[in-house]
């Protein structure tokens, strides 16, 4: 499926702050907010622009009871809030909690929130009249007089029927898949939901499909209870025009309504006018506009649920010069997505912006034709306007078009050992992937066109946090700036005061998760880092925990892969340094370099002696600053060389009191042949995890300690003879510190 990537040509789209946005005709005039949703403005019948808010998200749940304008505010650092504007114009807050979904409108003169796993009605005092449990947190709801329609975190509705206070899943045939954003009821009993992927669905009282379309943007209800939307028409990537259109929901009778430019978020007035957003200016079509005021983007700063780095790349600003990714936010975020489990070699180029310019790791991935485990990426495709075409991710991945194809982008991430499949659009799978320390890559909407971007965060707002790939659509200037790490956007439906994604795919992007270094570094821990062409680089499926990197070792200087691990040392000693050598593609006699606290040293190690198991280098007094090195010149050419785990263990001297209170300790070693090993915590600690492991990396046993222990003693009995890692993790500790325990019979 084609994915419509972001369009330069429409430039003041790209800059959010300056879009015009009609939302509703009130009597006092026309209510405005911005492409951000950042504010509510009101322009009065005599065109001049009054600002009713300047708080994120106020533009977006804006709802009229009884001539009161109702709307949520989400200020920064503070709880969110709706506040109500009486027709007199005085201002009331009326809710506050640290997260909620709406106000939503009620077919009285009442309002609803979704909050805490409820629904609950509230009157314009805002005491609560009524509430019903549904169990989860919908981004939007809407309600008939006997039934409410919301959306579902797992995609799909529900209805709840207000008799009998069940609720319903909806099964829509051939959508059931979709993800709603935004719902409101009509006449007779009917409910418009809004598909986040583009298209709506309308259902009658009972959940029955009225009518359903994929092609139609923005809709929303008239006066006389027709459907208000978008047809836009493109030329190749670009649309070009449109049509605004009004569908009878029961007959489907349409009625067009050509218009000059591309014809966004119609809106009709009480004088039966429609007004629109142009795309080409950004500018509001059908009666004449004020300037907004200018508004600061102010990003929430409370702690996320979960939140994990991703290696950022700038689409734009971290390619080469020569080479126009704007086109190109699916092969960077699949990118960003492989290089979060290590898997490519730097290949850094210089690039320009921003001034005075920086170094770009992976830039070059992008364009430019590479070889890794086996596949050649020289595939050409179209990157820009005029048939320019180039090899690389890029090409892979839009070989057609232009534009990044799912299958492609599925292909690709599993080509570089990163497990990949569609996930479907719901908020618990995304959620899910995140917990377990996975990123997700997502085709969306932003600001109304299609984009990829990686999704590593979350609030339980539904907040999300991304690497979006062409900057933050927040602030001014989406896509010339350098912005786009950790972005924060609303979920589809949601209102937390950020630019409202729409979600129309989601996709794994799985492999085993680089830990943090500790006194053990294996190959895709942090600590672990691999220079050289990365077509000389190849992974087998044995070694330690089930992979290890190989490459061909080399007759001549100098080193055409070099590879380092780093390891956190809990202080300076003596400490026993191994490797560990995998059972296949190892037999060449290398030359380790460690440093030393004294300066670098030299080890050879001849891999073929050993097979699955541990080879000590030597003993070595190391200190903070410490690094191991291999090259792949060993002076025989064509021998496998391979590079997996190493360990540093300290050796019981020359460490002491370094080790400190915040640190682990564990004695002896080697184990003299006695049933039972003893680990020494710091004193005042929270308690501790205790595991063992044999030399493949799979788990034999796992204990907890309790709180303030010190000396435990570890029963070994039931080992037989041989080689163990022992790895210690004190309670509130990031690191875990790692030994190898030798047990003898």
């Amino acid at each position: 499926m084609l994915v419509l990537l972001i369009l330069i040509s429409l430039i003041n789209l790209l800059n959010p702050a300056s879009t015009e946005i009609a939302l509703k005709d009130v009597p006092e005039g026309l209510l405005l907010t911005d492409g951000r949703h950042r504010g509510l403005f009101l322009q009065n019948r005599l065109d001049s622009i009054e600002v009713i808010s300047d708080e994120p998200g106020a533009g977006r749940n804006v709802i009229l009871i009884e001539e009161n304008i109702l709307f949520k505010e989400c200020p920064s650092g503070m709880p969110q809030r709706v506040i109500v504007i009486a027709p007199d114009r005085t201002e009331r807050r009326i809710f506050e909690s640290d997260c909620f979904s709406g106000p939503f409108s009620t077919a009285s003169a009442t309002f609803m929130i979704a909050h805490d796993g409820f629904l609950a009605q509230y009157d314009l005092r805002g005491s609560k009249i009524e509430s019903w449990y549904i169990g989860e947190f919908p981004a939007w709801a809407a309600a008939s007089d006997d039934r409410i329609c919301f959306t579902g975190e797992s995609g799909g509705l529900r209805m709840l029927a207000l008799e009998t206070g069940k609720v319903l899943r909806l099964r829509i045939t051939g959508t059931e898949e979709a993800t709603y954003s935004r719902i409101s009821s009509g006449q007779d009993g009917l409910f418009l939901a809004e598909k986040a992927s583009g298209g709506f669905t309308v259902l009658d009282s009972t959940g029955n499909v009225i009518t359903d379309n994929s092609c139609y943007f923005y809709p929303s209800w008239t006066e006389d209870g027709c459907i208000l939307c978008s047809h836009l028409e493109f030329s190749g990537l670009f649309p070009v025009s449109g049509t605004i259109l009004v569908i009878d929901p029961h007959t489907g009778d349409q009625r067009m309504t050509p218009v000059s430019g591309i014809p966004l978020n119609p809106v009709s007035t009480i004088a039966g006018e429609i007004v629109w957003t142009d795309g080409t200016s950004g500018k509001l079509a059908g009666v004449n506009v004020q300037p907004f005021p200018a508004l600061e983007y102010q990003p929430v700063t409370d702690d996320p649920e979960e939140h994990f780095d991703v290696p950022y790349m700038h689409q734009r600003w971290d390619t080469p010069d020569w080479f126009n990714g704007s086109w190109s936010c699916g092969p960077t975020s699949c990118v960003m997505a492989v290089q979060y489990y290590r898997m490519l070699t730097p290949d850094s180029i210089r690039v320009s912006y921003p001034s005075p310019g920086h170094w770009s790791l992976w830039g070059n991935y992008i364009p430019e034709e590479y070889t890794f485990l086996g596949h050649t990426y020289d595939i050409w495709g179209i990157s820009a306007p005029g048939d320019i075409r180039v090899q690389g991710a890029h090409g892979f991945i839009c070989r057609q078009y232009g534009g990044a194809l799912w299958s492609n982008m599925v292909d690709f991430l599993n080509q570089h050992e990163v497990s990949s499949a569609w996930a479907g659009t719901s908020w618990p799978t995304l959620t899910e992937q995140i917990s377990s320390g996975y990123p997700v890559v997502g085709s969306s909407t932003v600001l109304g066109f299609g984009h990829i971007i990686l999704f590593n965060g979350y609030y339980a707002d539904h907040t999300i946090i991304v690497n979006d790939p062409f900057g933050d659509a927040n602030e001014s200037g989406w896509g010339n700036h350098y912005n786009g790490k950790n972005v924060l956007y609303d979920w589809p439906g949601y209102n937390n005061g950020h630019v409202e994604i729409g979600i129309s795919q989601l996709f794994y992007a799985q492999a085993q998760i680089p830990a943090e270094p500790d006194t053990l570094v294996d190959d895709c821990c942090k600590g672990f880092e691999k220079y050289g062409d990365c077509r000389y680089w190849h992974l087998t499926g044995s070694g330690y925990e089930g992979n290890a990197w190989w490459t061909w070792s080399t007759g001549a200087l100098p080193d055409t892969c070099i590879a380092y691990w780093h390891p956190f040392l809990p202080g300076t000693g003596d400490y026993i340094v191994s490797v560990y050598i995998p059972p296949d593609y190892a037999t060449a006699t290398g030359t380790y370099v460690i440093q030393t606290s004294s300066g670098p040293v030299e080890a050879t190690l001849d891999q073929g002696l050993y097979s699955g198991e541990w080879a000590v280098l030597d003993t070595f007094h190391l200190s903070d600053d410490a690094w191991l090195k291999l090259g792949d010149y060993t002076g025989t050419g064509g021998q496998y060389i391979a590079f997996d785990a190493a360990l540093f263990s300290p050796s019981g001297t020359g460490i002491g009191d370094e080790f400190g209170s915040a640190n682990t300790s564990i004695n002896p070693f080697p184990n003299p042949c006695r049933e039972t090993a003893y680990v020494l915590l710091p004193s005042g600690n929270e308690g501790a995890t205790i595991s063992i492991y044999d030399t493949s990396g799979r788990l034999l046993s796992r204990n907890s300690i309790s709180n303030c222990q010190s000396t435990v003693q570890i029963d070994v009995s039931s080992l037989s003879s041989g080689l163990y890692l022992l790895k210690v993790n004190v309670n509130g500790s990031n690191r875990t510190f790692s030994r190898l325990l030798t047990v003898c019979r």
